[in-house]
């Protein structure tokens, strides 16, 4: 966390886990944590908000005091600045798409990899000076084999595990006898345990991928 009101004998950052059903404030990334300044001799320094997804300032910049009072000119700021770094096309219109792109002959499905989209045949003609590929139905279920991976490691870094590697760990959860996983940021195991479920051959087993990347 690069927090530049940290003092120079700051020694570390602390996380408060929040109590009283006390509700943070929410940057662009959502909600966000609490957070303590700890000295080198132990005490406690001023508690802050900051961004729960990002850990350089320069990705989110989010910063108000526990204490702090906010005016309302500056909450309607950070509502306008939250609602500027949404997503062009909304999860529904992602799905919708995905829905009709199904149905296309094979030779009409098209992606395209400078804006990382699913291309309808309407789109063909605007992405022409694109770089785009055929995509196949078996792409289709893999998304991630798709799908520039985002590295910025103190913000959105994905585990695009290898294929050995996923099946490893699946292999090992369902051995242990868990039917119930959450994917941290880990899209291609989520992708496979729905392709596994596919099979009816093993157990089912519910997951849910968490994951910043809005695609």
């Amino acid at each position: 966390m690069d927090v530049t009101e940290a003092n120079d004998d700051s020694f570390g950052i602390e996380v408060i886990l929040p109590q009283g059903g006390k509700t943070a404030p929410c940057c662009p990334h959502g909600p966000t944590l609490l957070f303590e300044k700890v000295s080198k001799g132990g005490e406690k320094g001023r508690r802050f908000y900051a961004c729960s997804a990002c850990r350089d300032r320069k990705d989110c910049n989010f910063f108000q005091w526990e204490d702090e009072k906010v005016s309302e000119v500056r909450l309607l700021a950070r509502e306008a600045e939250k609602q500027s770094k949404r997503p062009l096309v909304t999860q529904q219109e992602y799905c919708n798409r995905l829905r009709k792109f199904s149905a296309l002959p094979l030779d009409e499905k098209k992606f395209c990899q400078d804006c990382q989209i699913l291309l309808l045949p309407g789109l063909h003609e605007a992405h022409s000076s694109h770089r785009s590929m055929a995509v196949s139905p078996a792409q289709l279920t893999r998304p991630s084999v798709l799908l520039r991976p985002l590295d910025n490691k103190k913000s959105n870094a994905q585990y695009l595990f290898t294929e050995r590697s996923s099946h490893f760990l699946l292999d090992s959860l369902a051995a242990l006898g868990f039917t119930k996983v959450l994917c941290v940021g880990t899209p291609r195991l989520q992708e496979l345990i729905k392709l596994r479920n596919l099979d009816q051959k093993h157990k089912p087993m519910k997951s849910l991928l968490l994951d910043i990347d809005f695609r």
